[in-house]
């Protein structure tokens, strides 16, 4: 009994000694990534350029990833054209990286000359009628300074997301996230709040272009593929009434972002099954053609084939 309640305390001890160390590591690396955000932008652009060399270059993170989506997604292309469009994205992808360290610390004022809302009155329109409103997006262009979203609607937003394994790099992103007043919901808490919520106008991002379990029943053709989807963001539009619309995100110079809103669904409930989802993946294909290099290839997007449903 003895042994036991010795092991008990050991153990214990051995859990807060654990949980003590892991919290001075995220306390170090959330200083060195602040400390790093304080830089200009001219340090930390080139300093994407040495993530890009190293990336690119010598050691072709994910690049077999990278040159298949591609392939698949542009059939049309030759292996030049493909390995140029790779390289574009991984210079873009390069750039994302200092971008998200430098909104530990952006200001207010500063994030919002960098991004701008086309036309936000979309938005507004949905809300002076006291509706939610379901914007849909994908790994498209900086999605992450998309934080600031707060300080141009009056009504509250919020990102509903999946929280990541690493919990020090959740609470980093939570931190980035929330600091100018984007509401969080994790995506298993989210279809509960919003129909707890319909009654109230907010704006809800969904992300919803990652690879979904295979097991998932919405497939559509895409980037000249079948390919499953999420279709939850349609699901909580049809139940709370939500209007539907689609986030495009393109940047328009080195350190700039725009905005812009299209409307999917005005009335979910009167749309065929899966239309919705069906839209925002046009609009989304539409979105990568534009712009190749801005779409996060580095995700297994087709690790789930899609069979006839």
């Amino acid at each position: 009994m003895k042994k036991a309640i010795n092991h008990t305390r050991q153990t214990a001890r051995g859990v807060a000694a654990g949980g003590k160390q892991r919290s001075l590591t995220y306390l170090l690396t959330a200083l060195l990534i602040y400390l790093c955000s304080l830089l200009p932008f001219t340090v930390l652009y080139a300093v994407a350029g040495l993530i890009y060399f190293l990336f690119f270059r010598l050691l072709k993170y994910r690049y077999a990833v990278v040159f298949q989506n591609l392939s698949r997604s542009f059939p049309q292309m030759s292996y030049r054209e493909i390995d140029a469009v790779a390289s574009r994205f991984y210079r873009h992808f390069s750039k994302l990286l200092v971008e998200v360290v430098k909104l530990m610390s952006i200001s207010e004022s500063e994030l919002k000359t960098r991004l701008h809302l086309r036309n936000p009155e979309l938005i507004e329109y949905y809300h002076r009628q006291n509706r939610p409103v379901i914007a849909m997006m994908g790994h498209c262009g900086n999605w992450e300074c998309l934080s600031i979203l707060p300080r141009y609607f009056t009504s509250q937003v919020y990102a509903v997301y999946r929280p990541l394994s690493n919990k020090g790099m959740n609470r980093l992103l939570l931190y980035i996230r929330s600091r100018f007043g984007m509401k969080l919901l994790p995506m298993l808490q989210a279809p509960r709040y919003m129909l707890q919520h319909k009654q109230d106008p907010a704006l809800y991002l969904f992300i919803a272009d990652q690879s979904p379990d295979p097991d998932a029943r919405c497939r559509v053709e895409f980037m000249h593929q079948s390919t499953l989807m999420f279709n939850g963001a349609e699901k909580l539009a049809r139940a709370t009434g939500a209007a539907v619309v689609y986030l495009e995100l393109n940047r328009t110079s080195e350190k700039h972002w725009e905005v812009s809103f299209s409307l999917v669904a005005e009335n979910p409930s009167a749309m065929p099954v899966h239309e919705i989802t069906r839209v925002y993946a046009h609009k989304l294909q539409q979105t990568i053609c534009k712009t190749p290099d801005q779409w996060l290839w580095t995700h297994k997007r087709w690790k789930h084939k899609a069979h006839t449903v």
